[in-house]
């Protein structure tokens, strides 16, 4: 039998007796064995010629044969027989293409590189599907592609194996393949991680100098490469160059330069590189790669330089612009070199004269150092174009360098007027100067502006015969004079046709206007944040002292509160933002000065703010909940700033809610005001409470209410006979604070009430109230119902009523005396009109026979009495009976029973005697 598949025997028992047998299977052999059986029943009953069927079951779930076991069937008082039981257990019919697979010998996986891989083909060469598992967790080294498979008759599967060695160590794994959930078969795989061991033979060629050379010289290497890896490798040469000059395959070159194949265990080659550069080159280090199996290794660095002069000048054209006859204006330029060589310079000094010159005029300069020039312009004649072209400075081993000078002669200034500017501080104030350009020519000035405070363009055109050009100069202070100081300056522009204008200039700095002007409108009672917004003018950080100065009221109110940092810091030309927290606890209008000021210059800036505080808003939200005629409890803190007492003045206009009138808290303290919420009436409502104190004004809270439905009072419980009546007071406690009129209901006709009801008024204590309700039941048994007390103040009240009604109890006697009648009351109970009959069991008696009787009405009923028969004198005795075929209707036959009593005329002398 195949592992997993079944195999049954069917055992038949047959009883030819006169009894009915019962029959017991059971196993026996190894426990082991038995876990493969499956008896299908353990205990049966063979009827008399009769017959019962028992299946054995053989279900292997491994590898397994059957022997010394079997089956033994008794036979309750009687044999016991036993057959043994045969059979093997056989896997599934899978075939697998090989069950051991050694990859051998592979290099050590990196990122990039083919792995090495086999597939396993497994067949299904049985005559049933197969479901194959793999009970194998790939691991970082292999990896098994496969997924659970259902194998039809013939089918097959290829299953890859992949091999990533990590290390160099032999890998020995087993794959187990899971058949029919049963079965199992293992597939060994074997192999070996191995270092790619290709390197240069000699460890000092690690680094290859090439050496410093010249521009046309050429230089060779040779680097022995050997691979002392066990098996053959094939690799190429490559390099990732930084420098583009290297680029060029005549200037580096590195052979061999295609597919390279070394046999394992010490094959060898020869690497040869060549440098011959064309130009001045940097010290550089590149990297020679080797690319093998799609993985990049570092193989060796080249490092080299080719030196050569580099020398320049960080400027070749140098403009003077206008400069006074006799006057001299002086410029710097950078020599810098940049090379590997240093030279010596040395300028034309002949060239120079008269009007410039230059210092120094000759020396040496090394490699990466940087030589300063003054030069100076010095013109001795006025014209408008002095212009030196390619001035040479000869450097040794080098072209010479060459520079361009320009400059303009003009005559002396002259003091044109003095321009007055005032303005606040770190504000500006614009003025226009008139400037002419009498010539036929275009001007472009250049004016020199002295004075840190002004400022205006670095240079403008005027066309040819222009009048009154506007040139706008600005002063703009950041610090204030004082103690009638001026700020001085001066401007002066130097015209091309040798004529000059100076203008003085005095700067009056006034102290700063506000920064800003803000007012603001919030709720008194609601804490207010403002930002001001601090700008520091310096290129330096600035700390800036905070002065808050109240300007109304002009008293200091302890119910106001305006405060903030006493100091704030600011970056340098950036702006930060102040925090004033403002506070007011009564209504009105709040001016201050906030002063922001550097104590070391003294120089500030400042804000007007003004508040006001309109009426409070609400200070808090309560949420009460309780049932109807319940008391919950809440309470809110006020604060107190003033240094005294204060007395506060509690309102609440809803009657649900007892507060007390007053609520004193001592000076700099918090009080607590506690109240009390007690509904007449469910449902959800809002109101307000309200503190007020001349001083600190008023403090508004809104109260969320929730009543939820009162519970029921205590039940009221009735006994009464039917046709009877009961009567009991029903007291509850009325809490409306006035007097209330509560209409009574009942939901059930066998009980009533009085219609209405007046209760005094209870405040919060409650008034205790009686009403009176009645049972009149008119059917046997139990019956309920719910009093409802309603009141427009008071609320609603609901009493359980809960009455028992009992058969009628027999009356009387009633007396009669001889030939007279006597009249008994009785009710009709039932809410229709109802037919009663009467009958009385002694003739001496006489009634009506039968009568009806309207719905709760009372008719008397006239029993008459004849006298007594002949016989004694003595009493008559007899009974009334009154009974409906209503009552005979509900389940039992209910009568009301008079008893009657006749008097002869003798006893009746007597008894008067």
């Amino acid at each position: 039998v195949e592992l997993s598949d079944k195999s049954s025997c069917h055992f038949l028992v047959s009883n030819p007796g006169k009894y009915s047998l019962d029959v017991q299977y059971e196993l026996w052999g190894p426990s082991e064995l038995q876990r493969h059986l499956l008896v299908e029943r353990e205990r049966d009953s063979v009827a008399v010629g009769q017959h019962v069927r028992c299946a054995v079951t053989f279900s292997p779930q491994q590898k397994c044969v059957l022997k010394n076991t079997g089956l033994s069937i008794k036979i309750k008082n009687g044999p016991v027989f036993s057959c043994s039981l045969l059979g093997a257990a056989v896997p599934p019919g899978l075939d697998f293409s090989f069950l051991k697979h050694n990859f051998g010998m592979n290099f050590i996986y990196q990122a990039g590189m083919v792995p090495c891989s086999q597939t396993l083909l497994i067949t299904n060469k049985g005559e049933r599907g197969a479901s194959l598992e793999c009970l194998f967790s790939n691991t970082a080294y292999l990896e098994v592609g496969f997924q659970l498979e259902v194998l039809p008759p013939g089918g097959a599967v290829e299953v890859p194996f992949t091999f990533y060695p990590r290390e160099t160590t032999r890998y020995r794994e087993r794959v187990v393949f899971q058949i029919n959930n049963c079965a199992r078969q293992a597939v060994e795989i074997l192999g070996q991680g191995i270092e790619m061991q290709i390197a240069v033979e000699d460890p000092r060629h690690k680094t290859v100098n090439l050496g410093v050379i010249q521009v046309g010289q050429k230089t060779k290497r040779m680097i022995p490469l050997v691979n002392t890896s066990p098996v053959p490798l094939t690799f190429f040469l490559t390099s990732s160059l930084s420098l583009d000059a290297l680029l060029d395959s005549k200037v580096l070159s590195v052979s061999p330069a295609g597919e390279v194949t070394l046999q394992g265990s010490g094959g060898r080659c020869l690497v040869e590189v060549q440098f011959c550069p064309k130009q001045r080159m940097p010290p550089f280090r590149e990297e020679l790669q080797l690319e093998c199996l799609g993985t990049v290794r570092p193989l060796l660095v080249l490092k080299g330089c080719c030196q050569g002069l580099e020398i320049s000048l960080d400027q070749d054209y140098v403009p003077f612009g206008a400069v006074p006859q006799r006057c001299q204006a002086t410029r710097r330029i950078i020599m810098s070199n940049t090379g590997d060589i240093g030279a010596r310079f040395k300028w034309d000094v002949k060239k120079f004269s008269p009007h410039f010159s230059i210092s120094p005029t000759e020396g040496y300069i090394c490699p990466g150092m940087e030589v300063p020039f003054d030069v100076t312009f010095a013109p001795l004649e006025l014209s408008q174009d002095l212009r030196y072209d390619n001035l040479p400075c000869t450097l040794e081993r080098g072209a010479p360098l060459k520079l361009t000078l320009v400059g303009s002669c003009v005559t002396s200034p002259i003091t044109k007027e003095v321009v007055a500017f005032a303005c606040a501080v770190r504000s500006q104030h614009t003025q226009a100067l008139s400037l002419w350009n009498r010539s036929g020519q275009r001007w472009s000035l250049t004016p020199v502006i002295e004075g840190e405070h002004w400022s205006g363009p670095a240079s403008f055109v005027m066309e040819p015969h222009q009048q009154n050009l506007a040139y706008e100069i600005t002063y703009r202070p950041l610090v204030m004079t004082t103690d009638g100081k001026k700020h001085q300056g001066s401007v002066f522009f130097a015209f091309p046709d040798g004529t000059g204008m100076l203008y003085t200039l005095l700067g009056t700095s006034e102290p700063p206007k506000p920064a800003g002007t803000i007012t603001h409108e919030m709720p008194c009672k609601t804490p207010y944040t403002e930002l001001l917004s601090v700008q520091n003018w310096l290129s330096k950080p600035q700390r800036f002292r905070v002065v808050v100065d109240m300007l109304k009221p002009e008293r200091a109110d302890p119910t106001v509160t305006l405060k903030g940092l006493d100091y704030l810091d600011v970056p340098a030309l950036a702006k930060r933002d102040y925090k004033l927290s403002f506070f007011s606890y009564r209504e009105g209008l709040f001016s201050a000065k906030v002063t922001f000021r550097n104590e070391a210059t003294l120089e500030y800036l400042f804000y007007q703010v003004t508040f006001r505080a309109t009426a409070a808003g609400v200070v808090h939200t309560v949420e009460m909940a309780t049932a109807v005629r319940q008391t919950a409890t809440a309470s809110v803190a006020v604060e107190n700033p003033l240094p005294s007492a204060v007395c506060f003045a509690a309102e609440c206009r809803c009657a649900d809610i007892s507060v007390p009138p007053q609520l004193p808290v001592p000076a700099l303290s918090t009080g607590t005001l506690m109240f009390e919420y007690q509904p007449l009436r469910e449902g959800d409502s809002t109101t307000r409470l309200t503190l007020h104190s001349a001083e600190l004004g008023h403090f508004h809270y809104d109260l969320l209410l929730r009543a939820t439905p009162a519970p029921q009072e205590k039940p009221l419980h009735f006994r009464a006979p039917l046709g009877s009546t009961q009567s009991i007071c029903a007291k509850f406690t009325n809490y409306s604070r006035v007097k209330a009129e509560y209409t009574c209901k009942t939901d059930s006709p066998d009980f009533t009430a009085e219609r209405t009801v007046t209760a005094p008024a209870g405040f919060q204590g409650g008034a205790e109230v009686s009403v009176e309700v009645s049972f009149e039941p008119w059917q046997l048994g139990e019956s309920r119902a719910l009093l409802t007390l309603s009141s427009g103040s008071g609320g609603e009240y609901h009493i359980p009523l809960q009455g028992s009604c009992c058969p009628p109890k027999p009356q009387g006697p009633f007396s009669v005396r001889a030939g007279s009648s006597v009249s008994i009351p009785f009710k009709n109970i039932f809410p229709q009109p109802t037919a009663f009959s009467f009958l009385v069991d002694n003739p001496a008696f006489s009634v009506k026979g039968a009568d009806v009787i309207r719905p709760k009405k009372i008719q008397s009923v006239l029993v008459s009495f004849e006298g007594p028969p002949s016989g004694p004198r003595g009493p008559c005795s007899g009974r009334l009976t009154i009974s409906s075929p209503r009552s005979e209707g509900h389940g039992q036959s209910i009568s009301w029973v008079y008893y009657l009593k006749g008097l002869s005329h003798e006893i009746t002398q007597r008894d008067k005697t």
